[in-house]
């Protein structure tokens, strides 16, 4: 019944498929190409979060801080927190700013009696290249290049990528020092060879609300950001690479892989990753039933209410799904993928995950996903 309703969903402008419907306890309800490895695209970010938070906790937050090694010296350390700001925001999963840093710091240097500095910049926790070779490269124009200090989210304005993050924000700080009358005489990269004397820090909010807000806004430059900050936790280098092994391995420990996949990066940017159904659908359903790994199903956008999600759902065909299904979405060019949760009308909890490569036409696309969704949350599947 379930496998028929979902067959008269149009299709037509999706080239392959693969898709696959859990009951709980993973009890498979209808499969499709389920074991096909497909390009995710951001779908992929339920993988990356969930290993980050296994590798480092919910609670877990990310630092950034000013410190001096010697009197008139001072140094921006970048911490990794892919929300750090410029300007104190109201949002709770962007608490960290460089205002409120730079308030720290003229008030330790003022106590100290200084009114001139040098200020360098590290942002040598990452390593490798800050722009994927697998990704597009006419993409770098306004794709946030990944790094340990960058602040607004690596962006300039939301048409123009940050050409260098890290100076980028070192730049910002000196206008805030200078605006309080703190003399910066030079800003410069540097790389702390002594930890030197914290004079003020700022912390991220914490991971699990960090997660929620990458999921719900598909944020490529936090997904790639928090691998990198698990893959150093692993022991591996915080790169590109070893954001892919860490993933990669953690993936195979959970029993969350299939032969033919490839994992590339944290965010799904790659065309070349290569992620299956099943794997989707069984990762959310891990995230369901285990403590630890919560906050990645419950961060999910909501059909018609939140995040990616928030305009979706949008016609008769898709109303059954609004408030009801709860899931990541993925785009790319001919990529096009949903993975989630739904309650459906009866009551019963459903995992579900869809994924079309070879698209044609981005509307029919959601069409297909979201009216896929909507026919669970209106079933009776108990």
């Amino acid at each position: 019944m379930l496998s028929a309703a979902l067959a008269k969903v149009p299709a037509t402008t999706i080239g392959t498929r693969g898709m696959v419907v859990l009951a709980d306890g993973d009890q498979t309800l209808t499969a499709s190409g389920a074991d096909r490895p497909l390009a995710p695209a951001s779908a992929l970010k339920v993988l990356s979060t969930m290993a980050v938070l296994d590798t480092l906790g919910a609670d877990h937050r990310f630092t950034t801080s000013v410190v001096t090694t010697k009197p008139g010296r001072i140094v921006l350390l970048g911490g990794g927190d892919p929300l750090l700001t410029d300007k104190t925001s109201k949002d709770a999963d962007r608490p960290a700013s460089l205002q409120k840093l730079a308030a720290q710091t003229v008030a330790s240097l003022r106590s100290a009696g200084i009114t001139k500095v040098a200020l360098g910049y590290d942002a040598s926790l990452f390593s490798g290249p800050s722009f994927s070779p697998n990704w597009k490269s006419s993409w770098q124009s306004y794709e946030s290049k990944i790094g340990a200090l960058t602040i607004d989210s690596g962006l300039v304005n939301s048409w123009r990528a940050q050409s260098n993050p890290a100076k980028f924000a070192a730049e910002a700080l000196a206008k805030r020092l200078t605006a309080a009358k703190i003399t910066v005489t030079s800003v410069k990269p540097t790389k702390l060879a002594t930890p030197g004397t914290v004079l003020a820090s700022v912390d991220s909010a914490p991971l699990a609300t960090v997660i929620a807000h990458t999921l719900a806004y598909s944020d490529n430059l936090a997904a790639e950001v928090m691998l990198r900050q698990a893959a150093l936790a692993s022991g591996r280098p915080g790169s590109f690479v070893g954001a892919a092994a860490t993933l990669t391995t953690w993936l195979k420990a959970h029993d969350l892989w299939s032969d033919g996949m490839v994992i590339l990066d944290g965010s799904g940017l790659a065309i070349k990753d290569r992620v299956t159904a099943n794997v989707l659908a069984k990762a959310i359903s891990l995230s369901l039933r285990t403590e630890r790994l919560m906050a990645v199903a419950a961060g999910l956008p909501v059909a018609g209410q939140s995040g990616t999600l928030k305009h979706r759902f949008d016609d008769k065909a898709e109303k059954a799904g609004r408030g009801r299904v709860h899931a990541k979405t993925g785009t790319l060019r001919t990529v096009a993928s949903l993975a989630g949760w739904v309650t459906t009308a009866d009551g019963a909890r459903l995992v579900f995950a869809f994924i079309g490569n070879k698209t044609a036409g981005q509307n029919s696309a959601y069409n297909w996903l979201d009216r896929s969704a909507s026919v669970l949350a209106g079933c009776g599947c108990r």
